[in-house]
């Protein structure tokens, strides 16, 4: 018969650098157990998407946590539900895993997708997570072998991907950074093929854009590539100022045009906003590589001398952003 775990999560908290692993993993996965019960409201037992950390035999369990907070402020209750691991935590109320909200939440069932756990896990992994967003990752649901059931509304679920582009988007390393694509890769399609019944598919929301030309989309160019180009272009310019300036990726049959674009800047020169050349990547489908135009405000575009062909784009956005010559943003 397995034992149960009684654990205060206070004693949990602030733990000293020489806390031992298997302490510090214990503690990470009450932290969880908390996120989980208390982005959900308070009632009967659900199967969440947190999978048992047990090793029996050594081969990792195959359940999935289970978990209970009867009362709002009440002790949550925990079981795996293949091993039977169970316990129960409190002293969580008011700590930084305590994800109640504090107003009102709408009665709807809002947008459902379908994700793999591989997903989930990512997610869950995401730092500075607003409050509505992490409450999303942690009431996901379980649904079979390898498959989460996330629930929110539109602005939520779009938050989610939008928080999910930005990390991917600014992280470091290239293994890591790839985990994270193919994360909102797969997040973003869930979300396009299933809309819920009363949200429309989730989409990265952003402020009212000026009418322009229909962009291309063109399987010759490598899908991530064109999405990673393309949240590197949202982030250039921030929230705030994007009623005044933008730079966007226009997208070709056989490469990508970086543009800026700004709003006019006296009424007597009508509505249109002015569309400025930066760069062009260019994608040989031979090689795999991509090369880097300058733009030539009297010619075109010009072969960039500066840096090699390279099969990441990430190579070449980081050089145009860099511009160690001037060549890109003058």
């Amino acid at each position: 018969m397995s034992s149960v775990l009684v654990a205060d999560l206070r004693h949990f908290l602030d733990l000293p650098d020489d806390t031992p692993g298997p302490a510090r993993r214990l503690a990470e996965q009450l932290g969880d157990l908390v996120k989980a019960s208390t982005a959900a409201e308070p009632g009967a037992a659900w199967v969440s998407a947190l999978t048992c950390q047990r090793r029996p035999g050594n081969r990792r369990c195959a359940g999935r946590m289970i978990v209970r907070r009867a009362d709002p402020a009440g002790p949550i209750a925990w079981e795996c539900s293949d091993c039977g691991d169970a316990g129960h935590i409190s002293g969580w109320e008011g700590t930084p895993y305590d994800l109640r909200s504090r107003r009102p939440r709408s009665t709807g069932g809002g947008q459902q997708i379908r994700v793999p756990d591989q997903v989930a896990q990512v997610l869950r992994e995401l730092r500075l997570l607003d409050p509505d967003c992490e409450r999303v990752v942690y009431r996901a649901r379980g649904d079979g072998d390898a498959v989460v059931v996330l629930t929110g509304t539109g602005d939520e679920l779009d938050g989610l991907i939008a928080n999910l582009a930005a990390a991917a988007n600014h992280e470091p390393n290239r293994r890591r950074r790839e985990r994270l694509d193919a994360a909102f890769e797969m997040l973003g399609k869930a979300a396009q093929h299933q809309p819920g019944p009363s949200d429309t598919p989730a989409t990265v929301h952003r402020a009212p854009e000026p009418a322009r030309p229909a962009q291309t989309t063109v399987t010759g160019l490598p899908e991530l590539d064109v999405a990673r180009a393309q949240r590197w272009c949202a982030a250039r310019v921030p929230e705030r100022a994007r009623h005044q300036v933008r730079v966007e990726c226009q997208v070709a049959a056989s490469h990508l045009t970086i543009v800026e674009r700004r709003a006019p800047w006296r009424e007597d020169f009508g509505p249109e906003w002015t569309s400025t050349p930066i760069a062009r990547p260019r994608y040989a489908t031979t090689t795999r590589t991509w090369t880097l135009s300058r733009s030539d405000h009297q010619h075109g575009f010009r072969a960039y001398d500066q840096l090699p062909a390279s099969p990441h784009i990430d190579d070449l956005l980081t050089e145009i952003g860099r511009d160690p010559t001037g060549t890109f943003w003058g």
